[in-house]
C-alpha cells in the first residue's frame, strides 16, 4: 500500500496526532516516515537595519522538536528520517513528497473557527488544490470520537 509517507510536523498536539496516525500507517504497511519541519520566514524573520533572518533559538527549538518525533517513530520500529526546510508551508510540503515521491501525505488538523481559518489559510486545504499523492489530514482522537455517528443496529422483523 503505502511505501512512503511524508509527514509534516510541527510539534503541535495536533501534529503529535498525525505523528501517531503515520506511525500506525507505517507499521502496518511497512513504509518509511520522513518528517518534514518547516519555517515559514515570512512569520519568523527579524527586520534588523535593512537585514532579515531567522532567530538561532526558533530553529534550534524547530530542529529539536523534528530529531524528537524521529526517535519517536525509529523506537516504535518505523524507518524515519527527517527534515528542516524553509518556506511556505504548503509549497515545501507538496516539494518534497515529489522530491520523495511520497505516496501519502498527513498533516495535522489545526481546529480554526471559520474566520480565522478564512485569514490564516488551511495548509492541508492549500496541499489539496494541487496534491502529488493522497493526503490525510489526522483528527484528535476526542473530535474523531464526537464526529462519529453510532451505527443503527437494524430491527428485527416479527415474523407474522
Amino acid at each position: 500500500m503505502y511505501q512512503k509517507i511524508l509527514l509534516a510536523f510541527d510539534g503541535s498536539p495536533d501534529g503529535r496526532e498525525a505523528l501517531v496516525q503515520a506511525e500506525n500507517l507505517a507499521l502496518a504497511c511497512g513504509a518509511t516516515v520522513h518528517l518534514l519541519a518547516i519555517i515559514d520566514p515570512s512569520e519568523s524573520m527579524l527586520i534588523v537595519e535593512a537585514m532579515s533572518f531567522i532567530p538561532d533559538n526558533q530553529r534550534f527549538v524547530v530542529q529539536a522538536v523534528l530529531d524528537e518525533g524521529v526517535k519517536r517513530l525509529r523506537r516504535a520500529g518505523c524507518t524515519a528520517t527527517g527534515e528542516l526546510q524553509y518556506g511556505k508551508p504548503a509549497e515545501q510540503i507538496i516539494l518534497s513528497a515529489t522530491d520523495i515521491n511520497a505516496d501519502l501525505i498527513v498533516v495535522g488538523h489545526r481546529d480554526q473557527g471559520t474566520l480565522a481559518r478564512w485569514l490564516n489559510g488551511s495548509v492541508g486545504g492549500s496541499i489539496l488544490h494541487q496534491p502529488p499523492c493522497s493526503v490525510l489530514v489526522a483528527v484528535k482522537s476526542e473530535q474523531r470520537a464526537s464526529n462519529v455517528t453510532p451505527f443503527q443496529q437494524p430491527k428485527a422483523r416479527s415474523k407474522g
